[in-house]
């Protein structure tokens, strides 16, 4: 991914960037932890919405959840739900996100009501799933045409330019 990058560039990062890092990813981990590096360093400029962060949150959880207590995945959200207490001792999800939150040269924006209204309409156009839908439309606000992703479904939209771990 980093030799196509030009110095200098702005990036969108999906939240599966970050959660091949921080889940060690046996594949990925390697080189989304040096893209983020990277990025911290100053050599790209990036961006994610806050609605990347929430995902990585809950994928975070959801997966210390299962690790800890040796649950099954589709059974995480219902055993938090039922013992809510546990999520106190959880503590992966909160420091990724401090972690994120500490990245320089990374900028975390928000979604407002027209980003939300025109991501309906990119989902429609794309065949994108609802979160998925949100990020072009996020880009597009920023004039943002590039994306850190291994979401082959971005590739349906012809005007990004996909950079995969």
């Amino acid at each position: 991914m980093l030799d196509e990058i030009e110095t200098g560039t702005t990036i969108f990062i999906d939240a599966n960037i970050f959660l091949y890092e921080i889940l060690d990813h046996w594949r990925y981990a390697e080189s989304c932890n040096s893209f983020l590096e990277h990025i911290n360093m100053g050599k790209y400029h990036a961006v994610v919405s806050v609605l990347v962060c929430n995902e990585v949150f809950h994928r975070v959880m959801i997966a210390e959840v299962v690790e800890r207590y040796e649950i099954e995945p589709k059974s995480a959200v219902n055993y938090l739900k039922k013992n809510w207490g546990v999520v106190r001792e959880l503590n992966k999800a909160r420091d990724a996100m401090l972690n994120i939150d500490a990245i320089e040269n990374l900028e975390i924006v928000e979604i407002n009501r027209e980003v939300y209204g025109i991501a309906l309409e990119c989902s429609e156009k794309y065949g994108l799933l609802s979160n998925d839908a949100v990020h072009p439309v996020t880009m597009k606000k920023h004039c943002i045409t590039n994306i850190a992703t291994n979401d082959r479904d971005f590739e349906r939209a012809p005007w990004l330019n996909i950079y995969k771990p």
